[in-house]
């Protein structure tokens, strides 16, 4: 059995899609239809992992998320049936890891949920909490991208992206790693979908004042790319 995730949605039918997903790759699923449910199940079992509604009425998605960060740092992952960026901002404002529009896929789903848990499980004390390259600085804990002074307001699939090229600076990223960084799906239309958000990193980094840093390689992906004269990458 895998870890134990909580889900939280005031929708049995999503709930219920969303226990099956979960299932099946193996995981340990608890339900909660509320706010408070949610709360009350969260200190009980001491879940890996919260999936949770922005929708599910008072107290809503946004306030449980709140409370929870403020008692834990277990992972998040925010649902909402939204297309609205706004929210996105106030899901990782609140402190949620993750952010995810529905209808969402399955694999989509295990991707996101099992990306998180990952992450959450390599850290230590000694972990990497800044990335620095090419004049940018990625804060990890707070989610910021900074060019010198400069806040580069980001979306999460931005970070993702960005993240996993300053990682490891002028590694080639295939497409295929930048999809599942972001947690996207290998569909027809993916390619367009990384080229649009390279793109719009881009220009936000140039907006702020920083160079062109994001190089895309033909047939294969992308890298970071930089002067000679920059650092490779300094890690605090």
């Amino acid at each position: 059995m895998k870890s134990t995730i909580l889900v939280v949605d005031d929708n049995e039918d999503i709930r219920a899609f969303v226990r099956v997903s979960l299932e099946d790759d193996g995981y340990r699923v608890l339900e909660a239809a509320d706010g408070e449910s949610a709360l009350r199940i969260f200190r009980n079992e001491n879940p890996s992992l919260v999936i949770l509604d922005i929708g599910i009425g008072q107290p809503d998605g946004f306030e449980i998320c709140r409370i929870i960060r403020s008692e834990s740092l277990v992972p998040i992952v925010m649902l909402t049936s939204r297309a609205d960026e706004v929210d996105e901002a106030m899901c990782l404002a609140v402190g949620a890891d993750d952010y995810i529009r529905k209808p969402v896929s399955p694999r989509i789903l295990n991707l996101r949920v099992g990306n998180q848990l990952r992450r959450r499980s390599s850290a230590n004390p000694q972990e990497v909490t800044l990335l620095k390259a090419g004049g940018l600085t990625l804060d990890l804990l707070s989610h910021e991208l900074r060019v010198s002074d400069a806040v580069v307001p980001l979306t999460r699939t931005e970070f993702d992206f960005i993240e996993l090229l300053m990682h490891q600076p002028k590694r080639v990223f295939t497409r295929e790693q930048v999809l599942t960084a972001i947690g996207g799906s290998s569909d027809f239309s993916s390619d367009h979908l990384i080229d649009t958000h390279a793109s719009r990193l881009r220009i936000k980094i140039k907006g702020a004042g920083g160079p062109r840093v994001i190089s895309a390689v033909r047939a294969v992906g992308y890298k970071l790319f930089y002067p000679e004269s920059d650092p490779d990458q300094v890690q605090e």
